[in-house]
Order: C-alpha cells, then sequence, then structure tokens
C-alpha cells in the first residue's frame, strides 16, 4: 500500500458515513461556465456564481432565475474564484489571471455595488512573485482576509483601507484555500495543503497553530465555512469528494468528529465551495474543473461538458 492509499484509508476509517441526501436546488444552463465560488446575499436572497472560463459573475435571484451579473472579462476581470457579500450589500471577488499566463501575472479582488453593479473598488497585486487569490473571508468589523494559495499566505483588506497588506508570511500557509473564522473571530481557520491542515491564524497576534486533530486528517477542503460549532468543508483533494460536517471542541481548538454530510453523489465532478442560507448548505456540485486544469484557458473535452448543478443539504 502506497503512502497516498494509506492515508486515505486512514482519514475513511475516522469518518462517520452520510446520513442525508443533498437536493438539486439550481441548475445553470451553461455547460462551458466552469463554475468555482458562490456568494449569498441575504437581502435580496440571491446567489452570485464566479466562473473560471468565462471569466464573470453569474446572479440567480430569489426565483431562480439567471442573468450575469458582471459581463466576461468587464472591468478587467480575469478567472473569478472565491466570493463574499458584505454586511453593506458590496460583494467581494477574487480573480487572477490564467495560471499559465506567466508574462501578464495580475491578482485582483473587485468590490462591486450590488444594486448598481458597478466595480466601487479594485484591490491589483502584480509583482515577480506567483499569486492566487482564491478565497476570503469578511469580518464582522469589515476587515476582509484574502487566500493567496500560491504564495502560501494571507493578505487583509482593512475595513475602508485602499491598500492590500501582508497579512502573514509568504510560505507560511501551504496552499492556503478556504477560509473562515471561529464564531467569536479570534482565530481564522485556513485550509491549507500541508501538514497543518486546518491552521489556526490568531487575529491579533498573527500565531499560526494547527487545528488540533489526534484522528482525523484535516487537509485540502476547498470551500471552509462555519456554522455554529462546526465546520463545513468541501473535500475535492481526496477520493471521495464529499462534503464534511466538523464537530470542534466546547473552545474550538480541536476536531471531535466528521461526518460526511453528502459523498459520492452522480452530480460530482469537482465540487468547489459552497454558501450557508436559512439552515441550508448550497454549493457548487460539478465545477469541472479538470476540464482546463493543466490546459491553459482552452477547454479540453467540451462536448463532454454537463450545466452547471448547485446542490444543497439541510445543516
Amino acid at each position: 500500500m502506497n503512502k497516498h492509499a494509506l492515508l486515505f484509508f486512514i482519514f475513511l476509517s475516522h469518518i462517520l458515513l452520510a446520513q442525508k441526501k443533498a437536493e438539486t436546488a439550481f441548475v445553470i444552463a451553461e455547460k462551458d461556465l466552469i463554475p468555482e465560488g458562490i456568494a449569498y446575499d441575504p437581502a435580496e436572497k440571491a446567489f452570485y456564481v464566479s466562473s473560471i472560463y468565462k471569466k464573470k459573475i453569474v446572479k440567480i435571484s430569489s426565483q431562480g432565475k439567471t442573468s450575469d451579473f458582471i459581463t466576461t472579462h468587464a472591468d478587467e476581470t480575469e478567472q473569478v474564484l472565491g466570493m463574499k457579500v458584505d454586511a453593506r450589500g458590496l460583494l467581494w471577488a477574487c480573480n487572477n489571471t490564467p495560471e499559465h499566463d506567466t508574462i501578464n501575472r495580475v491578482s485582483n479582488v473587485h468590490v462591486y455595488d450590488l444594486h448598481t453593479k458597478k466595480m466601487v473598488k479594485r484591490f491589483k497585486l502584480v509583482d515577480d512573485n506567483r499569486h492566487l487569490f482564491n478565497d476570503l473571508y469578511i469580518t464582522k468589523a469589515g476587515d476582509v482576509f484574502v487566500t493567496d494559495t500560491q504564495a502560501g499566505m494571507l493578505w487583509v483588506v482593512r475595513k475602508d483601507s485602499k491598500s492590500l497588506e501582508e497579512f502573514t508570511k509568504p510560505g507560511s500557509l501551504a496552499f492556503a484555500n478556504g477560509i473562515t473564522a471561529t464564531p467569536d473571530e479570534k482565530f481564522l481557520l485556513v485550509s491549507t495543503g500541508s501538514g497543518l491542515g486546518i491552521a489556526r491564524v490568531d487575529i491579533t497576534s498573527k500565531a499560526i497553530s494547527s487545528l488540533r486533530n489526534d484522528r482525523y486528517m484535516v487537509m485540502g477542503y476547498d470551500g471552509l465555512y462555519v456554522y455554529n460549532n462546526t465546520l463545513i468543508g468541501v473535500q475535492n483533494t481526496f477520493f471521495p469528494e464529499s462534503i464534511h460536517k466538523l464537530t470542534l471542541t466546547p473552545v474550538g481548538n480541536a476536531v471531535e468528529k466528521i461526518e460526511y454530510l453528502c459523498d459520492e453523489d452522480p452530480v460530482f465532478d469537482s465540487p468547489t465551495t459552497g454558501a450557508i442560507a436559512d439552515g441550508y448548505f448550497y454549493f457548487i456540485a460539478n465545477s469541472q474543473l479538470l476540464q482546463l486544469i493543466g490546459n491553459g484557458d482552452k477547454l479540453k473535452q467540451t462536448e463532454k461538458l454537463n450545466d452547471p448543478v448547485i446542490l444543497k443539504i439541510k445543516l
């Protein structure tokens, strides 16, 4: 048994089986969308879905009607990943130039007014290093923390700031991806692709530790979300692709158990991220990312694409 198979066996042996079945919430009639991020606006009860391939953002209204919120490459929008809606009705969207583009390396966070559809802020990073703004978390105070997967670090935009600041050092959080925070917001919780697993980052001191887990391998989550005293994680790094619920200790510094909420759904094709709304977890079930990864900005087999599906599961 090789190392990866052994890790996978250990991973599965301590996870409880799924107890619930996901339901279809929405189907987006756009096979080549290649979605990655999803955000929820509680004011309008609308969802926003990002597109890597088409470099745009799609809106799903409360009635389920789909329309372009931001059209392809508007405002110099690049491949769009994680998004969040803040308390002021602003949509924050991570976007980056294609990974194969080694000449024009740009990572952005665009901020849009949901009512006017106008971009009101842009935070742009251009340097000689590799970056990938992947996902973000917005605190109750209005600070925005951004994961940079390629640089392995966090950035922050302070409330009403006009600049992006380094929050942790490059390499401090290898393959940083999904991000959320403890309910008291004393710690950021960041999914990594390293032995740290889910990292706890002290929001005041910036000290980094691991979310303690004596029995579980908790790494490689794409989306990561806090719900009461649990974390909801989208696992697309290890087989089977699945949605996990991680129950934390009362003080929130360790994982007590992990349960499958949903696994091996026939719709699954690289599930990515999600959003919590009205007691349900909505998530992108079939991003079809593998059609794009390693192929520049060209799709591999368009004839095999399916309409993107948003599933939901009761929490």
